[in-house]
């Protein structure tokens, strides 16, 4: 066995080395945090009085998005003159507030060293890998995994703005490792199945599973998959060359599933919240923020030899999850593991409409086969109409985060 370079890199930064498990990794965390509760207790307006250093972590109360976005300066704990980059995002509880993320030099440094790592497990030197995602602005996630790539001897590009998948094919031709979408580079393995890149790395997005195994099966590509969360500088877990779980990054952060509902701590292989602790001394530091981001707990040992809890690949959002009533909900990542389990299905598009008091789901399918109406019957509540067309459903055209329109 060989550990991921994951868990290499914590090995070391962590100074526990070949002692490094769950109870030595948490033990140190421990130590860690109550200084960081410190720091953010003493450097910020937000955790003034709200937090005790002293503690446990798991007695510490949650940081909503929404108090970010109502006032991101009470979360900065150093001066604005010190902020390297800014960072804005929209909040999804509302059109009128928007989150601001502020990050240091140090921040941003620790993110270059963890992407480093990161794609030294699906890269070596000499290779060429373009990023299909981002842009080149300084400081940006593109900008920054290029310089990342750049210290383990790899060339990145960055594409420029890609608005079909024949021009994603011009900014992908002779690479050896894809960056990109889920949904853009299972639309991209049907257009061009002869491409086959040695490696690919999808992120910003949720994985399904059918999905996955779709681009590995035509493309024979060796598939990773990467958590980012703006929130922390884009990098926070990857799987290595077992794909068993993400391995995540244990000496910068601390990972905690949980129930939405109850706050509680999830028992391992339940679907729970990811909530997130930072550890180190940066320009916003985040004590239990939640992320919204679904995943599963892993406790089992990975076969590359890491001994610590790895987490699942996301499967969605808690604000993506539509009610339906009595207790029902749907969500996008439920649609892409029902409709891409047929290995024909390029892509599709999904509105949920109320039409006079009647649920409507317009499914807009681009497949080289129909798929049957009765199979999305049946997996659907009784009570939603079901219409399925077909047509053009490339991502690139309007590119965002697949989810269900509704109206």
């Amino acid at each position: 066995m060989d550990d991921s370079p994951v868990i290499k890199w914590v090995k070391e930064k962590t100074g526990l080395h070949d002692n490094l498990n769950h109870e030595t990794l948490k033990a140190w965390q421990r130590e860690k945090l109550s200084s960081v509760a410190e720091y953010a207790a003493g450097r910020t307006r937000f955790y003034a009085g709200m937090i005790d250093p002293s503690a446990p972590l798991e007695d510490m109360p949650f940081t909503l998005p929404s108090d970010l976005a109502a006032d991101p300066l009470a979360f900065l704990a150093i001066p604005l003159n010190e902020v390297v980059r800014v960072t804005t995002l929209a909040h999804s509880g509302t059109t009128a507030l928007r989150k601001r993320v502020f990050f240091s030099a140090a921040d941003i440094e620790r993110t270059i060293e963890f992407f480093s790592v990161g794609m030294s497990t699906m890269t070596r030197a000499g290779d060429r890998v373009s990023i299909l995602i981002s842009n080149p602005t300084e400081n940006s996630l593109g900008s920054l995994l290029r310089t990342s790539l750049s210290r383990i001897g790899v060339e990145a590009t960055i594409a420029p703005a890609i608005r079909s998948v024949d021009e994603a094919l011009k900014a992908a031709q002779g690479a050896d490792c894809l960056v990109g979408m889920p949904g853009e580079l299972l639309y991209m393995c049907h257009a061009f199945p002869w491409l086959k890149p040695r490696s690919l790395l999808l992120a910003g997005d949720i994985v399904p599973p059918p999905l996955a195994a779709t681009i590995r099966e035509i493309w024979q590509s060796d598939l990773y998959i990467h958590y980012g969360h703006s929130e922390f500088g884009y990098g926070c877990a990857v799987d290595c060359t077992h794909h068993q779980g993400l391995h995540t990054r244990d000496a910068d952060l601390v990972f905690e599933i949980i129930d939405p509902v109850t706050g509680k701590a999830s028992t391992p292989g339940e679907l729970g919240e990811i909530v997130i602790t930072t550890l180190t001394e940066s320009a916003m530091p985040l004590i239990r923020y939640k992320t919204g981001n679904l995943s599963r707990l892993i406790d089992s040992r990975c076969q590359c030899g890491g001994m610590t809890h790895m987490i699942s690949p996301v499967e969605g959002r808690v604000s993506n999850n539509i009610p339906l009533g009595n207790g029902r909900h749907l969500n996008i990542y439920q649609l892409d593991n029902l409709i891409f389990v047929n290995r024909s299905v390029r892509g599709f598009n999904a509105f949920l409409k109320n039409e006079n008091g009647r649920i409507t789901l317009d499914l807009v399918i681009e497949s080289r086969e129909k798929i049957s109406p009765s199979m999305l019957r049946e997996a659907l509540f009784e009570d939603i109409s079901l219409r399925v067309s077909y047509g053009n459903a490339d991502p690139f055209r309007q590119r965002a985060k697949r989810r269900i329109k509704v109206s």
